[in-house]
């Protein structure tokens, strides 16, 4: 008797271990939460950079746009000789985000075969690079083109991209 009784629970512990999609579901949901929470890249040299972003929005009319203000550098090319803009004058109209330089310049040489052949990227301190669209002189200017890149989206874009950056004040 007790041999059945040990088999029964043995059999009721299996079953009850089987995944099923509920379980599956459920592992994927939290890592998805995990990864798009902001806590773990708080801890890094990133989370530091975002923090001392300063975020406003430059309106024109009825248009609008958000500008970030940080220090920058512009980004030695790699075997081109391009000229770039004055960076601590006017505002960029940035295309993307990037930590690794390689990522970087990949989006640029697209952006640059898309038709913006004055794509360049800069760098922060920490380095975290920046491609950048267009630099234009005006606020005006540059939130158009912040509204005619979202309008054609040459490349893909997540949130909050496109947006503008100007160069901080040393």
């Amino acid at each position: 008797m007790k041999q059945i009784l040990y088999i029964i629970a043995l059999i009721i512990l299996v079953a009850g271990c089987r995944t099923s999609e509920a379980n599956y579901r459920s592992a994927y949901e939290k890592a998805i939460a995990g990864r798009d929470e902001s806590a773990p890249v708080d801890s890094t040299i990133y989370g530091v950079v975002r923090r001392q972003i300063r975020t406003t929005m430059l309106s024109t009319g009825t248009d609008t746009a958000q500008l970030r203000v940080m220090h920058i550098s512009v980004t030695p090319d790699e075997g081109e000789k391009q000229v770039h803009p004055d960076v601590n004058t006017g505002y960029g109209v940035v295309a993307g985000q990037f930590k690794t330089l390689f990522n970087a310049r990949s989006l640029c040489s697209r952006l640059r075969e898309a038709g913006y052949p004055d794509a360049f990227v800069v760098q922060t301190a920490e380095p975290y690079y920046y491609v950048i669209a267009a630099w234009l002189p005006e606020g005006n200017a540059a939130v158009a083109a912040v509204k005619e890149l979202r309008e054609k989206t040459p490349v893909a874009m997540r949130k909050p991209l496109p947006y503008l950056l100007k160069a901080a004040g040393r």
